[in-house]
């Protein structure tokens, strides 16, 4: 049996979304795709919804990327900005917009999130008017609250 690595799974889902769809994937295509028994998927995420919450997680790390200017002045240009980047990364693939609104962010989206929500407070924005704004922008930002971050 082969060995494979959590990203290398992840990656390989992605590729199988842009084949047959997020109707279309399954653990068992995943496995044959990889060469591997189902099981072995379970070593890597405990079912399907961790594995498509690491695929979206896995889109964003790659296809929406913009940071925060240091300019403040630049906010309304920025978050524009951020939002054609966050639709492009959910056109970056197959289903990338239904994968991506069924799943919850990690911490490393949050640790993504919290530079955003910084640069939009000294931009003269309340905490939770910035959260709300992101929200609002793009589902990227779907586990925030009004009030502080979700889980």
């Amino acid at each position: 049996m082969a060995k494979i690595r959590r990203d290398e799974v992840a990656s390989a889902a992605l590729e199988l979304l842009d084949v047959v769809g997020l109707d279309g994937l399954s653990t068992r295509r995943l496995a044959e795709k990889l060469g591997v028994e189902s099981a072995t998927l379970y070593w890597h995420f405990r079912d399907k919804s961790a594995l498509l919450g690491e695929m979206a997680s896995l889109v964003l790390a790659r296809h929406h990327t913009i940071g925060v200017p240091e300019d403040i002045a630049d906010w309304p240009v920025w978050f524009a900005d951020n939002a054609r980047s966050f639709r492009r990364a959910l056109l970056a693939h197959r289903d990338g917009a239904l994968l991506h609104a069924g799943t919850t962010p990690n911490q490393a989206e949050f640790a993504r999130i919290l530079p955003k929500v910084a640069y939009l407070v000294s931009a003269g924005f309340s905490e939770s008017d910035a959260q709300m704004a992101l929200l609002a922008a793009g589902p990227v930002h779907r586990g925030l609250r009004a009030g502080g971050a979700g889980a």
